[in-house]
């Protein structure tokens, strides 16, 4: 069981999470479109807010299952 739970497949599966995360990340993130004026201060502040919470949203979500998995794994492993 615990080489199932080993930090080489962790660490490889943990890439690839990031990477396919990384990818939606990129191809989803806010942009102001062109019939908007992109001088505009309410709508600069906008695409900054906009784009501040996209980053964190994505962040967390790249970084947070790789670390339950690696704590999971962790416990299984020192319980065995």
């Amino acid at each position: 069981m615990c080489r199932l739970f080993s930090f080489p497949m962790w660490f490889v599966l943990s890439l690839i999470w990031v990477g396919i995360v990384a990818y939606f990340g990129y191809t989803t993130t806010p942009h102001v479109p062109m019939d908007m004026s992109a001088n505009d201060p309410a709508t600069v502040e906008a695409l900054r807010a906009a784009t501040g919470k996209h980053a964190i949203m994505y962040g967390l979500l790249a970084a947070v299952p790789p670390a339950i998995a690696l704590l999971f794994g962790r416990l299984m492993c020192r319980r065995a």
